[in-house]
């Protein structure tokens, strides 16, 4: 049975034992306080400050263990995503990391949180890996807590959408739009509506307009993925509008711009078409 409390992660014993030397620091530490405050007293001198870091040593120490477990497990993939796959476009190397982590041996826990499968779905994606996009979002769907399910099933409709797989797409969406949303996963069904969705629907001027829209944006600011997809989104929609050279510098820019991903060869590919 999954934990759905929100412990979700891959934990190594390094991990593990990362955040228990951490945690040894801040009681040891403690400790001194504490031995040093005996010694003040029996010389009879000021203590109130010395007991009162040893307390909020001791009292840190199960915060200080849960941060540095959950650091250990999700944080750093968060990190090693926003810096691997937005802003290097080098999703094969958040992938050699995460793979070679979940497939160890030294695992102490291994509950992945939706937000690494997400990374990993979307690395898959870039790679035009489409089969283990997919799974990954299943599995992100089944390990999703109930908070988090509508979420989930969001993300993998916009991977169905985006593959041309309409029919269960919609069958999803359908799906999602019958249970209760939040302020967010409302903004999410929005974006999907304006963008996979629309794309997929043809309603590409819709579609225009939500890429244009989102390229201007100034804050927050985009990164290079975002970048990214925007311009061979727009690539995309001028060539099914049949305004090929509006296409040419979207998908050019890809071509510049795309990385290590497999949009790169795909902008590529469809400048040697138009031409």
């Amino acid at each position: 049975k999954v934990d759905e409390r929100g412990g979700k992660m891959f934990l190594t014993k390094k991990g593990l034992w990362k955040a228990i030397i951490l945690v040894a620091i801040y009681f040891i530490l403690g400790s001194f306080c504490v031995a040093v405050g005996i010694l003040a007293i029996l010389f009879q001198l000021e203590t109130e400050g010395l007991l009162l870091y040893a307390f909020i040593c001791y009292l840190c120490c199960p915060l200080i263990f849960f941060w540095a477990r959950r650091r250990e497990g999700v944080a750093k993939f968060v990190l090693l995503a926003n810096k691997r796959i937005f802003k290097e476009l080098n999703p094969k190397a958040f992938l050699a990391k995460y793979e070679e982590i979940r497939n160890t041996k030294d695992l102490v826990v291994c509950k992945p949180q939706i937000a690494v499968l997400q990374f990993a779905s979307l690395a898959y994606d870039l790679l035009d890996n489409r089969e283990a996009a997919l799974a990954v979002s299943d599995e992100m769907i089944a390990v999703a807590s109930k908070e988090k399910k509508t979420a989930a099933k969001l993300m993998k409709a916009s991977l169905l959408y985006s593959y041309d797989r309409v029919e269960e797409a919609e069958a999803l969406f359908s799906e999602v739009r019958t249970e209760k949303m939040d302020v967010i996963t409302q903004g999410m069904v929005d974006s999907l509506l304006k963008s996979d969705r629309a794309m997929a629907m043809g309603d590409y001027k819709t579609f225009e307009c939500y890429c244009l829209s989102a390229l201007e944006r100034k804050f927050p600011k985009l990164k290079p993925l975002n970048k990214l997809l925007l311009h061979f989104g727009l690539g995309e929609v001028y060539e099914k509008m049949r305004e090929t050279e509006k296409a040419v510098p979207y998908y050019q820019y890809c071509v510049e711009h795309g990385g290590e991903t497999a949009i790169r060869e795909k902008a590529r590919a469809a400048l040697e078409r138009l031409r």
